[in-house]
């Protein structure tokens, strides 16, 4: 008879609860769901060209009151190095000053930031016209 209660004492040990289960569950499917999420973008993926798009906006300060905020995006699906980007402050259709600015990496799809300082005081241009000269491929 010890054996027989020894077994059964076992298997009543090993019968997992409702919570243990739904626990268990709800794992798997969170598993379940990140790999296919994962699988999903491995196989959509599309290796787009970068695109850098470009936004110029004053930022004075004390010390610089001729400075501009330059916003550089890659909207693309590969990253870009050593872009260049030329800010140039018109008037009446004359570029009175240009300033260029270097960015090192932009990976695909992110923002960087940089900024650029003129002479000229921003009260006496039209526009401030911002374009991308170059970038290579990683």
């Amino acid at each position: 008879m010890n054996n027989k209660e020894s077994q059964s004492s076992s298997e009543e040990k090993d019968i997992k609860n409702w919570f243990e289960w739904t626990v268990f569950g709800l794992s798997l499917i969170l598993v379940l769901a990140i790999l296919g999420y994962l699988g999903y973008k491995v196989y959509h993926h599309s290796e787009t060209p970068p695109e850098i798009v470009t936004q110029v906006w004053p930022s004075p300060s004390e010390n610089t009151p001729n400075r501009y905020q330059v916003l550089v995006e890659n909207k693309g699906g590969m990253s870009a190095e050593e872009v260049r980007v030329q800010v140039s402050i018109r008037r009446g259709g004359q570029e009175l000053e240009k300033a260029e600015l270097h960015i090192a990496f932009v990976p695909q799809e992110s923002k960087r930031e940089g900024w650029v300082v003129f002479e000229q005081a921003a009260g006496k241009t039209d526009s401030v016209v911002a374009r991308v000269l170059s970038f290579e491929k990683p």
